[in-house]
């Protein structure tokens, strides 16, 4: 199923990336072509405000001048001529914005105005660099035979644009001005880098934004290819991502791993329950011979009973149909009708019981068994269960600890629940042995049946009871846990 879908899942990923990069092509041309005109339009900015300006400006002294001339004969004292040309000037410049202006007799300014922010008897006191410059313009005027001249100086982060025309023989020279306001050179330079600056982020904005969709579309192939291969191969997990897909695919492998261990609970709880109908079937028709074999077995034994070479096979004949009886007593915990017949009891009795059991094969293997338990400790469980189920635990790790190992015995009680831990001094327990360690018939011990742990867990489970592997500081710890009181 995963190979026929990855042919068509990479044309359409395909597809997206040549959309992706046609994209940013057609992105990176649009943002080059605009800062292309943006720059000449700012480079040319300058150029465009002076010419414009200086036709207006030319308008207006010539406009000034004409004025001037309308008027005839005009008085030569200064204080006289200012008074008679001020309207003049007035009238002419408030249809010129932003311009001021007036005339110039005996190199002294007469009829001096700013219509657009002043009235007409108001006293204007004129810089001394706008001055000089119209002074200046109307010296060249004069050169030039009468023609409008005009000087364009930069004033700080001001543009100063000035107009001056030479009168005829006995008549005053008209100049004009613009002061144009943070207008400089800088602030053309200014704009240009934020315009650069712009044009930087927008690139790496650009940049970012589809480097982020080749990243998603990378991590939405990965995705749909792993979903794919889960539906075959339940132990895959997919490969984690560095991106905002990052919960996504922890989300998946977190599902994939439940319902991995959820597909091997219902694989054991089919076994277990396959084995139970094996054994109702099969336990009636094995113990009634098992029986006949024991007591038969035991007639011989007695009628022989002078005779040596007899006695010693009988023995083991006599062993060997009691293992036979203990394993089909084993097998018979997992029935679906063997239940237990828990109880609010105490636990010392039933762990003085298990350890009286357990402490010959213990000094046989010579290992010391250390018990840790509260003063008083209750649980709600079946005893001769909890017995069984403690008691194939402690063979175990006395098997696993070896010549002078340890085995620890401790209980505990954790809220409602009390916890029976076993550690032993053994090699413990690897990763895979820790899956399947409660599996039925599985099992690391020469000579065993796979049915001990197996046991032991059903058991707790039909007492609401749990257990649980894991790795100690020596060996291997088992934890098992009981009901501290009934749980209605």
């Amino acid at each position: 199923m995963y190979e026929n879908r990855t042919p068509d899942m990479f044309p359409r990923i395909i597809a997206a990336q040549r959309f992706q990069v046609w994209l940013l092509i057609t992105a990176l041309a649009s943002l080059a072509l605009t800062g292309a005109l943006v720059f000449d339009l700012t480079r040319n900015l300058r150029t465009v405000v002076i010419s414009d300006t200086s036709k207006n400006l030319s308008n207006a002294v010539n406009e000034l001048l004409q004025a001037a001339q309308v008027k005839g004969s005009l008085p030569s004292l200064r204080e006289e001529l200012d008074r008679i040309l001020k309207p003049v000037s007035y009238e002419v410049l408030r249809s010129h914005a932003d311009i001021e202006g007036g005339y110039l007799w005996r190199d002294q300014v007469v009829g001096h105005t700013f219509p657009t922010y002043t009235e007409p008897e108001s006293t204007l006191a004129q810089p001394e660099v706008e001055s000089n410059e119209v002074r200046i313009a109307l010296a060249e005027s004069r050169q030039q035979g009468g023609r409008v001249v005009h000087r364009v100086r930069q004033d700080g982060s001001d543009l100063l644009v000035i107009a001056a025309v030479a009168g005829t023989e006995g008549k005053p020279a008209a100049w004009c001005l613009r002061r144009i306001l943070n207008f400089s050179d800088t602030s053309e330079l200014g704009k240009r880098l934020l315009l650069v600056a712009v044009m930087v982020v927008a690139l790496i904005t650009i940049g970012t934004v589809l480097t982020f969709s080749f990243q998603l579309q990378r991590g939405f192939a990965q995705i749909q290819g792993g979903l794919a291969r889960l539906e075959t191969e339940a132990g895959y997990r997919l490969p984690d991502q560095n991106h905002e897909l990052r919960p996504i695919v922890q989300a998946i492998n977190a599902m994939a791993k439940s319902r991995q261990s959820l597909e091997q609970d219902l694989r054991r709880e089919d076994r277990l329950r396959v084995m139970g109908r094996v054994v109702a079937g099969i336990a009636h028709e094995i113990k009634n011979p098992l029986n006949s074999l024991r007591l038969t077995t035991r007639l011989l034994a007695r009628r022989l009973e002078g005779e040596p070479s007899v006695q010693e096979p009988a023995a083991l004949i006599t062993g060997e149909i009691d293992r036979l009886d203990s394993l089909l007593q084993s097998l018979l915990v997992f029935r679906d009708d063997e239940t237990g017949r828990a109880k609010q009891q105490d636990l010392q009795p039933i762990l003085d019981r298990t350890l009286a059991l357990v402490r010959p094969h213990a000094r046989d293997r010579q290992v010391e068994i250390a018990v840790q338990t509260p003063a008083e400790c209750s649980a709600f469980v079946d005893g001769d269960y909890l017995q069984q189920a403690l008691m194939n635990v402690l063979l175990n790790a006395i098997d696993f600890s070896g010549a002078q190992g340890h085995v620890t015995l401790s209980i505990e009680r954790q809220k409602q629940r009390m916890e029976i831990r076993v550690e032993d001094s053994g090699p413990g327990l690897t990763e895979g042995q820790l899956e399947r360690v409660f599996e039925a018939f599985y099992t690391t011990k020469q000579g065993g049946t796979g049915l001990g742990l197996a046991v032991t867990r059903t058991l707790l489970e039909k007492m609401g009871g749990t257990i649980q592997a894991g790795r100690g500081s020596r060996g291997a710890v088992f934890t098992l846990s009981v009901p501290a009181e009934c749980i209605s």
